[in-house]
């Protein structure tokens, strides 16, 4: 029991809140990359780790990159993290 208590503790947030979280960071970034000329539609995790924004018949990738820790090696508490934009896709015009 002495052991597991001098061991670095890792605590993250439950599932639901990090993936609200990333949401959240994923509508700041996707927002401000697109401008007030489109309107976002809908935001789908296609992978881990990455979320599909859809802009009419636009579409643009959104990256949740793993920041390093700020506080060393031992990592308490919510993952460090930012969301990166990737340039938007439209289809040609018909």
């Amino acid at each position: 029991m002495v052991l597991a208590m001098t061991l670095p503790s890792q605590a993250a947030l439950p599932p639901q809140y990090q993936r609200q979280a990333e949401l959240n960071a994923v509508l700041d970034v996707a927002t401000d990359a697109l401008g007030i000329e489109r309107i976002i539609d809908a935001i789908e995790l296609i992978e881990p780790d990455r979320y599909q924004v859809r802009t009419g018949n636009c579409t643009m990738v959104v990256r949740i990159i793993s920041l390093p820790s700020k506080h060393g090696e031992v990592r308490v508490g919510p993952r460090e993290f930012e969301a990166r934009p990737e340039p938007l896709v439209c289809p040609p015009p018909a």
